[in-house]
């Protein structure tokens, strides 16, 4: 497990690598935890949950499989609040996991040869939805100096946890590959690329991706220009 620590003292603990990162966020009182993994992980997260301390609210960052195959477990575990984007509230509690529009190349070609056969492999159990939010959600009422941020583009609902406008836990928004962070998935780019943008005006300096390595804001912000660079250029050549 890897700890990153704000100004502010919050600690912010990366509990599962792998499939699916799972991160734990540690206040004076009460601890949060975002996203719950994938269904196979299970048994470690509680293992280890159980160790570093029960999450009294869980703050999902979309509801896809790989994001919410726990949240049974964890609620029926824990008792915990469970927050979710209102665009996403029906399949938090249905359990249904849409799968998203590819991106690049390859990943538009597998959407393509059968995205429709695919949904009822990944249905998990669902929670019912404590907390909904619409742009933004405060985290002072848990004593946190953090809030929620929606960031669609993987999803309609993707959000990301903001802690002391200094690390923000990003979910599928980026990913932390060592060729690119664009995702390979996602329903909406051009909303993408304007959720970057308002990630970046948070100021935070490390990002957190629920796949793969942490992006530094450096990394980010060249990425960001390439992207949007490229954008304008195909924008252009389409109005010729």
């Amino acid at each position: 497990m890897k700890t990153w620590v704000t100004s502010g003292g919050y600690e912010i603990t990366r509990i599962l690598f792998g499939r699916s990162n799972v991160f734990s966020v540690a206040g004076r009182s009460l601890r949060l935890l975002v996203d719950t993994g994938w269904s196979g992980d299970g048994t470690r997260l509680l293992k280890r949950l159980d160790r570093t301390g029960k999450p009294d609210a869980v703050i999902m960052t979309h509801t896809h499989f790989d994001h919410a195959g726990n949240a049974a477990r964890i609620k029926e575990r824990f008792s915990a609040v469970f927050i979710v984007h209102e665009t996403e509230k029906e399949f938090l509690e249905s359990g249904d996991s849409p799968i998203p529009h590819g991106t690049i190349a390859w990943s538009r070609l597998l959407y393509n040869l059968g995205a429709e056969h695919v949904p009822q492999w990944f249905h998990v159990s669902g929670v019912n939805a404590d907390i909904v939010f619409r742009e933004r959600y405060d985290l002072s009422s848990f004593g946190f100096n953090a809030y929620i941020l929606h960031t669609p583009g993987h999803s309609a609902g993707s959000s990301s946890v903001v802690v002391e406008n200094e690390i923000a836990i990003a979910g599928d928004l980026l990913a932390g590959m060592p060729v690119s962070i664009y995702p390979a998935w996602g329903d909406d780019p051009p909303a993408i690329v304007r959720s970057w943008k308002k990630l970046l005006d948070t100021g935070c300096h490390i990002f957190l991706p629920a796949h793969g390595l942490p992006v530094s804001r450096l990394r980010f912000e060249r990425e960001y220009t390439k992207l949007v660079n490229l954008s304008d250029g195909f924008q252009r050549k389409t109005l010729l």
